[in-house]
């Protein structure tokens, strides 16, 4: 597994730093909430983060317990920490059909950002990384250029983009 992220990059955006086609869903096979959770946590295991789903898929559970992270907009933003997590990852991953994810305003959720991390006592980045996915995906435009992307590539532009704005 790889080593842990410990400063953001110069650019001044913690997302710029954890954006990885490696950690790209294009689009989720999944529809229901629970089902899309560890369709995400698989992904983060085929890409090294974790050698254990189903722990991270208990954790991320237990977040969604205390209130959905699907934050309205068709935008989730499911995150957690965990003992079985390598390092602090950002995983996208689409829906064009929608997911059921109860979010705040009953509306489907076509754009999810995973963020992991492990336990620590510090990390200001983790949440630093959730401040910059909301600002950025607060503009209708933005997400649905986030949607329509081609490639993950143009994806990650657009999206650091609005990070920046």
């Amino acid at each position: 597994m790889t080593s842990v992220l410990t400063a953001a990059p110069s650019t001044g955006t913690a997302a710029v730093a954890h954006l990885r086609d490696t950690l790209f869903i294009p689009e989720l096979r999944s529809r229901k909430k629970t089902s899309v959770l560890e369709e995400l946590a698989a992904a983060l295991a085929s890409a090294g983060i974790t050698r254990h789903p189903d722990a991270v898929v208990e954790a991320l559970r237990r977040r969604e317990a205390l209130g959905s992270t699907g934050i309205g907009k068709g935008i989730a933003v499911p995150h957690g920490r965990s003992t079985l997590v390598a390092e602090r990852a950002l995983l996208v991953a689409r829906s064009r059909k929608g997911i059921e994810f109860e979010a705040s305003d009953g509306l489907p959720v076509h754009l999810c950002f995973l963020i992991v991390a492990p336990p620590l006592e510090r990390d200001p980045i983790y949440l630093k990384l959730v401040a910059e996915i909301v600002r950025g995906v607060r503009l209708s435009k933005t997400r649905q250029r986030l949607l329509d992307a081609p490639d993950f590539g143009s994806l990650r532009d657009s999206l650091i983009e609005a990070i920046q704005s």
